[in-house]
């Protein structure tokens, strides 16, 4: 699908380096979502984090974020995050972005104080990506 946009948007000045910050932002969001709450500690970090980034996107930050927590929610409902780690890791195409991709969701994770079975699960899963 991001491969898709990235066509699609060709022209608009979108590139390789937007859908990588993309993908790392879904993979920040998912393990908000993963224990199965989404913490406003770990929320706040990924937003934090996310203002770092020069988006380039025709959606702002603030909607996309909000489009995906909701995306990422339903993964974890339909028991569906190790496809949409595999899925995002696709996009992330250089070594340091993907070294990048486990230290925000170690920061995540550890954002609400704890690590969930779940969250510790798909870190490992994310790990065996990198």
């Amino acid at each position: 699908m991001k491969f898709e946009q990235l066509l699609n948007h060709f022209d608009s000045g979108i590139c390789v380096e937007q859908l990588q910050k993309e993908s790392l932002l879904d993979l920040a969001l998912l393990f908000v979502a993963v224990d199965g709450s989404v913490s406003d500690s770990e929320l706040e970090v990924v937003k934090k984090w996310a203002a770092t980034l020069n988006w380039n996107s025709a959606l702002s930050l603030d909607n996309y974020i909000s489009d995906m927590v909701a995306k990422c929610v339903h993964a974890v409902k339909v028991d569906d995050v190790e496809a949409f780690i595999q899925h995002s890791m696709k996009f992330i195409i250089d070594q340091p972005m993907r070294e990048l991709a486990l230290k925000i969701v170690q920061k995540v994770c550890a954002a609400d104080g704890k690590i969930d079975r779940r969250e510790q699960t798909a870190m490992e899963f994310l790990e065996a990506q990198v």
